[in-house]
């Protein structure tokens, strides 16, 4: 017995997603006897929208049979794009080991679904405003873009960070933007300064590519603007008058009383040196730092860190005066590590060595009934835990899914139940978990019962666009649980929610891991 011999009508098909191609090949049978050959294709992954017809052919010694392969690729982010190389094999019958396989590509259409989202829309100061946008990919393929902000009157300059981002599928990325003015406003009335936030494609489409009527999904476009007030307000002028005086008699209260001089403050160009940070055990639930004093600044930042060396938490413009402060409401028998540094106006030096320390237990009063503990509100999600947990075994039913530990943003699942995702906020941003809670209380304001949680990798179901990967650290927005994911997204793509926030609305398990 010998090999069968194929030959692909076409090497070189194109479909749309949601499209269809086809191509025939032959099937040329060398032997000497008749032989049945199963056919299927192959590729580098499965491809269950390949189908070829028929799926069995015989074929008589030293004749050929021709079959037909048909293409249908789907729409949407989990759909393919690109090049897609595939094989098409016909495996004997009699003998498995006589197969051969002819080689093709497939290009696949590729369909861009990228949305942008500002926030703030609108900032206010005298000199500058802050702003985060979010770019989320809804396509078919990863994208990469060139962020570019501009104004039409070249009154603002813009630092972006980064300026360059990659959007993996269905995922959503975040950068700063930060909007100066070029000519402040040292009094009158304030002025709006609009500007545009542009995703542009890196590299740029090939010159003579069609541009669209309308929006572009290639090339996401959101609008903000800039609030420029006036450096002095006659509010201003009135309260300096005062301080001015108030000043004046502290001075002279203090030349002739007498005592020590006042702290200096930073002078705003010198890079502040690095702090010397201690921690200890204050109690149970407390972590007592201190920390030698850093001349030539304005204040403190304090970090709170995870057992990964990542910083989860801040807590800036701690007084300059200050050497010591006691971080309370913390859960017992838990190592915290902290990290310190000094801030001069706007520059921020090193952060201090990693200090940590572990809490005291917390006494237990027993009741009847297993009794649950929960971390307080604002203390860090991510924090390695030295402690146990103990209480009753479960009798019956389903043990919840989730957190070892239950709280306000890190909610229990059992298997079986589904929730919506209506928006995703990367945790690594500081602004991520107010953004969060903030939609979640528009939601409810409309009518639309939504919550947050945070995801560390603590819910097995909640993953990332290669469906296998858990949330490592997101705040996600969600309606749920419910029983079935339809009942989920149903309230989630609700007129009342679509009002507020036009979401994902893409349905999960958090409580069980993908298949």
């Amino acid at each position: 017995m010998t090999d069968p011999v194929l030959r692909l009508e076409t090497t070189q098909l194109a479909a749309e997603p949601g499209g269809q191609a086809r191509a025939e090949f032959t099937v040329l049978n060398p032997g000497t006897i008749v032989e049945s050959y199963e056919l299927d294709v192959v590729g580098e992954q499965p491809m269950p929208w390949a189908e070829i017809t028929p799926a069995v052919l015989s074929v008589y010694p030293q004749q050929q049979e021709t079959a037909t392969v048909v293409f249908n690729p789907p729409t949407g982010p989990t759909g393919p794009g690109g090049t897609v190389p595939f094989g098409i094999r016909a495996k004997s019958q009699v003998d498995p080991s006589n197969s051969a396989v002819v080689e093709g590509q497939l290009e696949i259409g590729r369909v861009f679904g990228l949305q942008a989202k500002l926030t703030p829309v609108t900032s206010s100061g005298r000199w500058r405003g802050l702003h985060t946008v979010q770019f989320s990919n809804w396509g078919n393929s990863p994208a990469r873009l060139r962020i570019v902000a501009s104004d039409a009157d070249q009154a603002l300059g813009f630092f972006v960070r980064p300026d360059v981002v990659d959007v993996p599928l269905g995922a959503t990325v975040t950068a700063r933007i930060k909007a100066r003015t070029r000519k402040p406003i040292l009094r009158g009335s304030p002025a709006r300064l609009p500007f545009k936030v542009v995703g542009e494609p890196d590299p740029p489409p090939p010159p003579g590519t069609p541009v669209p009527a309308g929006p572009d999904p290639a090339r996401p476009v959101v609008d903000g603007a800039f609030n420029q007030k006036p450096i002095l307000t006659r509010g201003v002028i009135t309260a300096a008058t005062v301080v001015g005086a108030a000043l004046v008699g502290v001075l002279v209260f203090a030349l002739t009383r007498g005592g020590p001089a006042p702290t200096p403050t930073g002078d705003g160009t010198t890079v502040p040196a690095t702090p010397v940070l201690t921690a200890k055990a204050g109690g149970p639930g407390t972590i007592a730092l201190v920390w030698a004093t850093v001349p030539n600044i304005d204040s403190y930042a304090l970090h709170f860190v995870d057992a990964a060396g990542k910083i989860n938490k801040s807590e800036r413009n701690v007084d300059v005066k200050q050497t010591a402060k006691n971080v309370e409401g913390l859960q017992g028998s838990t190592k915290y590590c902290f990290v310190l540094s000094a801030v001069n106006g706007e520059l921020e030096g090193p952060p201090s060595a990693v200090a940590c320390a572990t809490t005291i237990a917390t006494p237990v009063t027993p009741t009847s009934g297993a009794v649950s503990s929960a971390p307080p509100t604002g203390a860090p999600t991510s924090a390695a835990t030295n402690g146990t947990t103990s209480g009753p075994p479960p009798t019956s039913g389903v043990t919840p899914s989730g957190p070892a530990t239950a709280g306000p943003d890190s909610p229990a699942f059992t298997p079986g139940q589904w929730i919506a995702a209506v928006d995703f906020q990367p945790g690594a941003t500081g602004i991520a978990e107010q953004t969060a809670k903030d939609l979640a209380a528009r939601l409810k304001s409309a009518g639309v019962d939504a919550k947050v949680l945070h995801a560390t990798g603590n819910y097995p179901g909640l993953v990332k666009a290669d469906r296998k990967t858990p949330l490592a650290d997101d705040w996600v927005v969600y309606t749920g649980p419910s029983a079935t994911p339809d009942q989920a997204v149903t309230i989630c793509k609700s007129e009342a929610a679509q009002k507020v926030f036009k979401g994902a609305c893409l349905a999960y398990q958090p409580g069980q891991a993908p298949s």
